[in-house]
Parts: C-alpha cells; structure tokens; sequence
C-alpha cells in the first residue's frame, strides 16, 4: 500500500512540474470535452425542437389507421369508429392526449380563385392536447369551436392563393364516404401561420361534426391521433397500442409520419459524428504530447530510478496516474463548462425568428434552437477520454519502464 501511496505523490507532484505544459493540457482536454457536450446538448435539443415543429402542428406523435391511408388519404380507407378501443388507448400509461379525425383532399374555390387542399375534421377540445395549430392563428381570426359546422380555418400560403381573409365564403368540393358528391360552403373563422410551411399551403380545418355531415361519414373516422407525454415515450407507446388493435389497423409513429425529419436527424447526427471525432483526437493528442514530452525531458531521472532499484511497473503505473490526474482534471472542468454552456442555452435559446421570411424560402420550419442536457452524453464523454488518455499514455510509460539505466543516465 505504501508502494502505491509513494507512486501517487510523485506523480502528482511530476505533474506540476512544468506548470505551463500541464495547464495547456489540461485546458485542452476541458475545452474538448466542453466543446463536445455542449454541441451534443445542442444538437439533442435542435431535434427535439425539430420533431415538436413537425408533430405538434399537424400530425401528433403516433397516428391509427387502416392500412393504406396515410399512402391515399382518402375516405375509402375510413374505418368504423371503435369507443371501446378508443378507450382502451386514451387509459394507456404515457398518453397524454387522443383524438377522432377525418382527413381527405377536396378543391376549396373562391371567386375566380381555387386550390387542392387537405381537409382536416377535428374536435378542437381534445386536439389541445395533441396538436398547437390554435396557437398560429394569426391576429383578426379565431380557431374554430367543437359546435362550429360552418367555420374553416386555413393556412396563410393557401388563404393567398384563394385570395380569402377572415370573414369571407369559401366552397369545398370533394368526394363523400358513400361516393357521392360533398359539397358545402365555409366561412373563413381564421388564418394560421404554423412552423410547417406545407402546413400553410395545403390545410384548412374544419370541425368533426362538420367533417361527418359534409362527408356522409355514417359512423366512420380515418384516424386517431394520439401525444405521447414525451418523445422518448412514443416507441415503447406506440409497441403498446399495435398490441391492442387487429392487422387491419396501422399504428405509425412520428418517425415514419415524418421521415424527412428522420433523414435530416441522421444526417446531421453523421456529421456530428466527425466533428466530435476530430475533438476527441485533438485531446488524444494533447495527452499524448504532454507524456511523450515528459519521458523525453526526464529520461535521465528514470535511469536513476531503475539504477537504484525502482521497478519498472512502478515507473510505468506513475506515468499512467499522473496521466489520470491531467485527465481528470480536465475532464472535470470540461463537464462544468459543457454543463454552464448548456444550461444558458436551454434558459435562452438561440432565437432566428428575425430571419423567418429567409428561413421559410429554403422550407425550414425551426427558428428556435435550445439545448437539452442529457447525462448519458456526460458519461459517455467523460469514460471516451479517459480511454483515451490511457490508450496514449500507454506507449510513452511503456518506452519509459524498458529503458536502459546507463545508457538513460548519459542523457542530458
């Protein structure tokens, strides 16, 4: 025990003996790993933010449907509506909200103008908690009511091209359930702006009673749309619920409601995956120099040492711990920097909604970018450089145990 107690003072003290060297190590190394957890907490946050963007608008984080739907969108893929399995998926641990929808395309007509579009019949009551399109209605309008059979709201880009504001009459055609003609004439209650700009220039919503007598649903409703409480709910959640219903039913998650998200997300996670590489080897390296320089400049010490009967593995295990201690130091500032970093931005996040309009040309539909502290990513980090640094450390302390005393003891 004494032995290991002597190997750890003289390391310790090795450690300080070139103050500037040590320093710059061991802000290389907080640097790196700052750097490294705070462009994971922001990378974990900008996806969040970017799934919320796409689901909380529109689609929720999981849909039931028949088979086929979501590829036609058409009523011909209607199904009976089912209150006992309703029910059955509303008391579900992790549901925070369900919904009844009906969803089909029609031709929206006003004046000389006319646009296709997509029909969305929702009860507002229960979609508050599933989706945040009341929240983008713009000011001078409304989000429609639940008892509202006459009411429409429809997104900015497709009030233009009908050339239709609040207040006005717009006339939707499509085909009903039972194939005949739907026809009806709505009010325009509101206009919405939401962060999906495909939102914007294809949806008007209607109320589901609306959507039922319009339609001639006699009964039947496309989809449920369900929220999870959290993100990281919806695969276990959605499992549960393709449980419960028979093959004729689709369960399909946000992942597969919106697989551009999914491509984005990987794509970018790719090339994160380079740019946190590149830190890791910078701090490899840095570790690697400060050992390397250190057995150089000492090379005669450790002939002395090995002359006067210090084992090799002793001399091998000091260089290893004081590599430990300019790692863990570093480590240690690394992760309070990287955690100091991250919390700011999850407080104030980075805001681009003054560059909306030039975000909207190139179809991005995030202007706000927040971090999202994980501690798996601290663990990670944190047990990759000390890895790391021992990997490095290793050859330097092996070359320094294998010396020749008398041939090190001529070393200057």
């Amino acid at each position: 025990m004494s032995g290991y107690k002597m190997t750890v003072m003289l390391a310790w003290r090795n450690v300080w003996r070139n103050k500037r060297r040590s320093f710059l190590t061991f802000m290389t190394i907080a640097a790196g790993t700052a750097l490294i957890l705070f462009m994971r907490s922001l990378q974990n946050g900008g996806y969040a933010q970017m799934i919320e963007d796409s689901v909380a608008p529109r689609t929720g984080h999981i849909q039931v449907h028949e088979k086929g739907f979501w590829e036609n969108m058409t009523l011909e893929y209607a199904f009976m509506d089912d209150n006992e399995l309703f029910n059955k998926i509303s008391s579900m641990k992790n549901v925070k909200g369900i919904s009844k929808r009906i969803s089909t395309g029609g031709l929206l007509t006003h004046r000389d103008s006319s646009a296709g579009c997509e029909i969305l019949g929702i009860d507002p009551e229960r979609e508050r908690d599933i989706i945040t399109m009341d929240r983008y209605v713009l000011p001078g309008g409304k989000f429609i009511s639940p008892s509202d059979k006459n009411g429409i709201v429809l997104g900015r880009a497709l009030a233009r091209v009908l050339d239709a504001g609040v207040g006005d009459e717009v006339s939707l055609v499509s085909q009903g359930f039972d194939g005949s003609i739907a026809a009806k004439n709505f009010m325009v209650r509101g206009i919405f702006k939401s962060p999906n700009v495909q939102y914007n220039r294809t949806l008007g919503i209607i109320s589901l009673d609306a959507a039922r007598e319009v339609f001639s649903m006699m009964g039947h409703v496309t989809a449920y749309a369900i929220r999870a409480s959290d993100i990281d709910s919806v695969a276990g959640l959605a499992a549960r619920i393709r449980s419960v219903t028979d093959d004729t039913f689709e369960v399909m998650s946000w992942d597969r409601l919106n697989p551009e998200i999914l491509q984005f997300i990987a794509l970018d996670r790719a090339s994160g995956h380079i740019f946190v590489m590149i830190l890791y080897l910078i701090v490899a390296f840095g570790i690697l120099n400060t050992i390397q320089m250190s057995v150089y400049e000492r090379t005669r010490e450790f002939g002395i040492m090995l002359s006067i009967g210090t084992g090799p593995e002793r001399i091998f295990r000091m260089i290893l711990t004081e590599s430990f201690f300019v790692s863990a130091m570093g480590i240690a500032l690394g992760m309070i920097l990287g955690y100091g970093l991250s919390w700011y931005f999850t407080v104030y996040p980075m805001d681009f909604s003054e560059y909306e309009s030039e975000m909207e040309m190139y179809q991005v539909s995030t202007l706000v970018y927040y971090a999202k502290i994980k501690i798996s990513d601290f663990i990670r980090a944190s047990v990759i450089v000390f890895l790391l640094a021992g990997v490095f450390s290793y050859f330097p302390a092996r070359r320094a145990s294998r010396l020749d005393p008398v041939t090190s003891m001529r070393e200057l």
